[in-house]
Parts: C-alpha cells; sequence; structure tokens
C-alpha cells in the first residue's frame, strides 16, 4: 500500500510539472523573434538601468523573456528537474502522514537544493530564513544555515573582467594579487592585492558574469508564479508586490556604484557623529565601477567569534550604529549577520557589505521612538496605537486589535523581554512570578519545582491568562481573545519577533509585517545574540536608552519631546 502511494504521489507531481510548462509556454507565447545572442547587453539595459537614486525595474525583464519563450522554458526545465526529488518526497511525507518525522530531513535537502538552484535562490532562501509567515517553520528554520558562498568562477576570468571594466592592466596597478580569489559568494568574488602605487593591501570584488541575466530571468518567473502561491497558501501578504521589492534590491545589490556610496556615506555619518569607533571598508573610487569594488582591506576578527575584553563594547558601538541608521541617518545596513560586523586589530568596529541598504522616513522613525520610549515606562496600553503607526495594522482595524484580547499577550510579553537575558532570562522571571504568585495555592507541595507542582503551577497560570484576555476583550467591547505562543530563540528579540509573526500568522486579517521590521529584527537579533553571549543578563532596550535620550533631547518636534517625557517620566502628557 506505501508502495502504491508513493508511486501515486509521484506520478501527481510529475503531472503538475508537465502542466507548469504548459502554463509557462502560454504565458510567455510562442514567438522566439528576438535573437538570444547578446541577451546580457539586454537584460543590463531594460533591467538595470539606473533610474533615481534607490530605484529600478525588476519588473524590466517582462516583456524581454516573454519574447524569448525558450531562455523561460529552459530555466523551468532546470528548476523542474533539481526540484522534483525534494517535491516528490514533501507530497509523499503529506500522503503517508509522516511529515512530523521527516521534517529535519527535508529541512536539509531544501538547504541544500537552494544552493544549488543558484543566486536568486540562494537570496530568496536568505529572506524567507525570517519570514516563517511565508515559509513553514521548520524549514525556515533549517535555511537559517544557508551561506551565501559558492564555488568560485575561473579566477582567470574574474581578472579579465576587472581589466576591462576599469581599463588597466593588473599587473600594471597591483605589485601583488593573489592567484584564486580569497573568497566567493553567489554573486561575485573577492581577490586581495597589494597596489603598486602606495603599497596598501586592498579588496577587490568582482562581479559574477550574467548574474543579472540570471536573476532577471528567476524574478520573471517568481511573478509569474507568485498569484498561484499566494491563493494555494492562503497568505496575507501582496507576493507579488514582496517579489517586486526583493527584486528591486537584488537588482540595486549588482551595482557596485551604489554600494560603494553607501559604503562611504555610513563612514562619513558616523564620523560626522562623533562615532569615530565604527567605520565601514574606505572605498578606492578610481579603481571600482558598475561590476567592481575596491576598498582598503580590513584586518580583523568576527566580533561574535573575538575573546577580546572590549566586545561588550563594541556591542555597545554597534548598538548605537545600528539606531543612529534607524532613528537618525535613515539608511539602515540590510545584512547584519555576524559575518559583517569586524572587530578590528585596533578594536573599532568595522560594518562590511553594504548591497542592501533601505530607507527609513522620518515619520515612522518618531513612530520608531515613541513605540521603544513606551516599551521602556512599560506603557503598554499604547502598543495598539504604536503597531498601527509603525505599519502592523492598518488604521481601520485597529477596533478589532483592542477587542481581539491580545493587549494583554502582548503587553505581557514586552514587560519580560525588556528586562534582559533573553528568552530564557523572561522564562526564569515568569517562573519566579508565579510561584510567587500561587504560593498558597502550591503549599501542599515539598519541592515547588517537582514535575507536579511544575503541572499545577502551569495550570493556574493558563487559567488566569485566559481570564485575562477574556476580561480585556470584552472591557474593550469585543469577543473571543486570540491564541498565543512561540517557540524558542537565541535572543529577546528573535523570540519577540517569532511571537509577533506567529500574532500575524493566527490574526492574518489585522496584523501585517511590514519590510523594514524583517530588517531592523535581524540586526537587533544579532546584536542581542552577540551581547548575550558576553553577558547573560543583556538588556537591549536598557542599552539603547542612552541614545534614545540623546536622540530625543536634539529634536524639537512635538511628537519626539512627548516620546522623551514618557521615556523619563512614564507619561507623555
Amino acid at each position: 500500500l506505501s508502495g502504491a502511494s508513493c508511486v501515486c504521489v509521484c506520478v501527481h507531481a510529475a503531472a503538475r510539472l508537465h502542466c507548469c510548462t504548459l502554463v509557462i509556454r502560454r504565458a510567455v507565447g510562442t514567438s522566439d523573434a528576438a535573437p538570444p545572442r547578446r541577451l546580457s547587453a539586454v537584460v543590463h539595459r531594460r533591467v538595470g538601468r539606473s533610474l533615481p537614486r534607490g530605484r529600478v525595474r525588476p519588473r524590466g525583464g517582462r516583456p524581454l523573456f516573454r519574447a524569448r519563450p525558450l531562455v523561460a522554458l529552459r530555466r523551468a526545465a532546470e528548476v523542474a528537474f533539481l526540484s522534483a526529488g525534494f517535491v516528490g518526497k514533501v507530497l509523499a511525507d503529506k500522503q503517508l502522514g509522516r511529515e512530523e518525522a521527516m521534517v529535519d530531513r527535508r529541512s536539509e535537502e531544501l538547504l541544500q537544493l537552494v544552493t544549488r538552484l543558484g543566486v536568486t535562490a540562494i537570496k530568496v532562501g536568505q529572506v524567507l530564513s525570517i519570514r516563517p509567515d511565508l515559509l513553514p517553520a521548520p524549514y525556515a528554520k533549517g535555511l537559517e544555515k544557508l551561506q551565501d558562498s559558492v564555488q568560485p568562477f575561473p579566477a582567470a576570468l574574474g581578472r579579465e573582467i576587472i581589466e576591462r571594466e576599469l581599463s588597466i592592466r593588473i599587473e600594471d596597478v597591483f605589485s601583488a594579487f593573489s592567484a584564486e580569489p580569497v573568497a566567493a559568494a553567489s554573486i561575485g568574488q573577492v581577490y586581495r592585492g597589494t597596489l603598486r602605487a602606495s603599497g596598501e593591501e586592498v579588496a577587490i570584488k568582482v562581479q559574477r558574469p550574467s548574474v543579472l541575466q540570471d536573476v532577471a530571468l528567476d524574478l520573471f518567473m517568481l511573478r509569474f508564479f507568485a498569484p498561484a502561491y499566494q491563493e494555494a497558501n492562503d497568505v496575507n501578504t501582496d507576493v507579488v508586490g514582496l517579489v517586486d521589492a526583493w527584486g528591486t534590491g537584488f537588482v540595486n545589490e549588482l551595482d557596485y556604484t551604489m554600494e560603494a556610496a553607501a559604503t562611504a556615506e555610513f563612514a562619513e555619518a558616523m564620523a560626522a557623529r562623533g562615532l569615530g569607533s565604527v567605520t565601514s571598508p574606505e572605498v578606492v573610487p578610481s579603481l571600482s565601477s558598475t561590476h567592481v569594488l575596491t576598498t582598503k582591506w580590513v584586518e580583523g576578527e568576527r566580533l561574535a567569534s573575538s575573546n577580546a575584553d572590549d566586545v561588550p563594547r563594541l556591542c555597545g558601538v554597534a548598538l548605537n550604529a545600528y539606531l543612529t541608521m534607524l532613528l537618525d541617518t535613515g539608511v539602515l545596513h540590510c545584512d547584519p549577520h555576524p559575518g559583517n560586523l569586524l572587530r578590528t586589530t585596533d578594536g573599532r568596529l568595522c560594518i562590511l557589505d553594504w548591497g542592501m541598504t533601505q530607507r527609513v522616513p522620518s515619520d515612522l522613525q518618531l513612530s520608531l521612538l515613541e513605540f521603544i520610549a513606551n516599551l521602556n515606562a512599560e506603557q503598554y496600553d499604547r502598543v495598539p496605537d504604536d503597531l498601527v503607526n509603525l505599519r502592523f495594522v492598518p488604521a481601520d482595524k485597529i477596533g478589532e486589535l483592542r477587542a481581539s484580547g491580545l493587549t494583554v499577550a502582548i503587553s505581557k510579553m514586552l514587560r519580560l523581554a525588556a528586562k534582559g537575558g533573553g528568552p530564557a532570562g523572561a522564562m526564569r522571571r515568569m517562573v519566579e512570578e508565579n510561584k510567587e504568585k500561587y504560593a498558597a495555592q502550591l503549599s501542599q507541595f515539598d519541592d515547588l519545582d517537582s514535575p507536579e507542582a511544575t503541572k499545577e503551577r502551569q495550570r493556574l497560570f493558563r487559567e488566569d491568562w485566559q481570564r485575562e484576555q477574556a476580561a480585556d476583550a470584552l472591557a474593550r467591547g469585543g469577543g473571543a481573545p486570540a491564541g498565543g505562543g512561540g517557540a524558542a530563540a537565541s535572543s529577546t528579540t528573535a523570540d519577540l519577533t517569532a511571537k509577533i509573526e506567529q500574532l500575524q500568522s493566527e490574526n492574518a486579517d489585522v496584523f501585517a509585517i511590514p519590510d523594514y521590521f524583517v530588517y531592523m529584527s535581524r540586526a537587533f537579533s544579532t546584536l542581542e545574540g552577540i551581547g548575550l553571549s558576553s553577558d547573560s543578563n543583556y538588556a537591549i532596550l536598557k542599552e539603547c536608552f542612552p541614545y534614545l535620550a540623546k536622540r530625543l533631547l536634539s529634536d524639537d518636534s512635538p511628537r519626539a519631546r512627548g516620546a522623551l517625557r514618557t521615556l523619563l517620566y512614564g507619561g507623555g502628557d
């Protein structure tokens, strides 16, 4: 019976793949009038041509690939061939009722599949790893291990691209140049060289050939399948719009002139604000172009793996830098994984890889200031208004939010998180509070940590929790409260993010997760994780306080003054 079921599943999967091919054929048409030669140049002209700063045309490839159906069909066949085995196994697991038992293995197989599918899949996989609202949490968690690294392309080709792009001969400009790349990623690879004129060591990053063509083709296909995915999975997110947003980021990342500008602007902004302890690599403009980026070589080690005594100080420096980006300069670094945070040999923090940044408008900055001030002052009754201002909840849904009973859940979650120590610290505080709260009911137990006492304490807590949520909902004129919960995480920020994502999943008609939050939470999760590694009681919200006070004191707007009063005195009136 099991064998027959597996055969049926495989036949069904093959039929689905055949149908997908037919659908693509109808969508792209049958004309091959445009010749395939020089396709990379055409893609660059239609997709990668720069518009006003920070805006490109990720949809520019649609007419291009509609006119070249064989190109799209070839990629569709490749994706289908590579994915068929994984899809068949997932369908078989579902048919045989063994999804939970096989989830870890399938998560690892998905990781391998995404790596094999290439540049766009790796980039999308990295985004999905922090978007469990779009991908089942076990698979999203597996993709957290996704490394943006692939086999390097031939070193000779890299040298040829550098010479052509910069109109130089490597022997004339460099006294030393690594024979092989010192690092390779999905978009490009890095060489190490020494400038002949000055003797300075530099890093030369060169873009992988035809990468724009590959990204544009995959974005075209993602946009085609996005509506079907959204409908099949009942996702409360504009998936097509999300693909366009990702596409803009991906295409921008392929323009090294934008990365060079963002790298230099950050260093200048930090220096202008007296934050000399944090910097970025110094760009060498004369040796940089759209596809080649040269910077001064940075000697250092990963902040997360450093044993230096000043790591806690540099965590504070990093936190101030990201708060400055988020709440002052308005340009947020979007790839803050531990590998991009270096402790330099002179004890400074260097932030690498400025290919992806996000603009944070001033109105949103003020909303974030108000939200963080309310958290510090424990003004949790203002959370619903903050969530509207922060674009999590539409203004016309705030009544439903208040009536849902979620205010109690969110308030308790934030109160425990604000005291630091990560999720483990929050759990310890909750247990101790409950032991004290239910002391009378637990007096029959000699050991309050015994399995029997723990079970009774948890039962009492659940009853109180449900009663408080119901009372809150009724007091606000609403109905039944919503559920809650969350999985373990390595930092309070990550735990809080997971809970917000779960709230969004369970209340999809009320909650949405804005793009900026994904990058912001990723940055703060990384920083808090490093902080907790050196101090188990590290409290990221408390660490924010000095910067917030300084930022608010320098802003005379009414909203900023109100947030400052809340921060200092616990009320904004």
